[in-house]
């Protein structure tokens, strides 16, 4: 049991924070009866950030969007995932070294496997970032046939496409693409839930739906899916099962699944099974 008059503390940082992380990790420190502490912070300067890390000995610091892929030149260590993926969620404060690691590959493979891919999938992905990086490793791992990129910011996509080497749309050309699989890697949905990444008709040339914007309601793309039986996926899966994986980094125990499920159910009033 880990027990220290000063509590160990983990963050997470965000140009625009929630309460998820606060929520599952504290209920899981109260489950295990460890003197640790975590704080979502907003913050717009990450070198400074990353710096007040390591001089108030934070033990551990969730990466969010923007950041998870400018927060790698400020690391002492990069594990070979986050490595692959390009792009870093975890940072773990090891002996004075930060070490950087991606959970959110364990977290899309989770989420996926409730779609049930098959190696025969073709698969639409909308978003160039850190979060569409992950998902194209837990999709290669899966051995997926063919893999299309379509990014707001074409430049992001072709780089993201020769790298990994997937197939790469044109945004303009997003609702006329039909695959096996859509994934929403984008923040569209984020800040406005009516809003969708296709339009809503375009849905429908889609068998399979995941979207990766983590809401406590359905998201308009996964209301729309499921009206029209289409099997789906939100955000919150992914986002939980990854932060089960930031919690073994973090405290070195096995994270309880069902404490961080009721913590976010109370908190939310809801009744997300995972």
């Amino acid at each position: 049991m880990i027990d220290k008059e000063k509590p160990e503390v983990c963050i997470s940082i965000s140009s625009s924070p929630g309460t998820f992380g606060e929520t599952v990790h504290n209920s899981s420190y109260k489950f295990h009866k460890i003197n640790f502490l975590y704080k979502a912070i907003k913050t717009e300067d990450l070198r400074r950030t990353i710096n007040s890390i390591r001089k108030l000995d934070v033990k551990g610091c969730s990466v969010s969007m923007p950041f998870k892929e400018k927060v790698i030149k400020y690391l002492d260590k990069v594990d070979p995932i986050a490595k692959k993926v390009g792009a870093v969620n975890t940072v773990l404060n090891k002996n004075k070294k930060l070490v950087g690691f991606n959970t959110d590959v364990f977290g899309a493979s989770k989420a996926l496997d409730y779609l049930k891919l098959k190696s025969t999938d073709s698969v639409l992905i909308l978003g160039a970032g850190g979060v569409s990086r992950a998902i194209i490793v837990a999709l290669k791992k899966m051995k997926v046939r063919k893999l299309i990129i379509c990014n707001r910011n074409s430049r992001k996509s072709i780089k993201l496409g020769k790298l990994f080497k997937c197939d790469v749309e044109d945004w303009n050309n997003r609702n006329d693409i039909k695959t096996d699989v859509l994934i929403n890697a984008t923040s569209i949905g984020m800040l406005n839930n009516k809003s969708t990444p296709i339009n809503k008709k375009s849905i429908r040339n889609f068998n399979k739906i995941m979207d990766v914007v983590v809401s406590n309601k359905d998201t308009a793309i996964i209301k729309e899916a499921k009206k029209l039986n289409i099997s789906n996926v939100s955000g919150i899966t992914m986002t939980f099962y990854q932060a089960t994986e930031q919690y073994k980094i973090y405290t070195g125990l096995k994270a309880p699944i069902k404490t961080m499920l009721s913590a976010y159910n109370k908190k939310n009033s809801s009744n997300i099974i995972i």
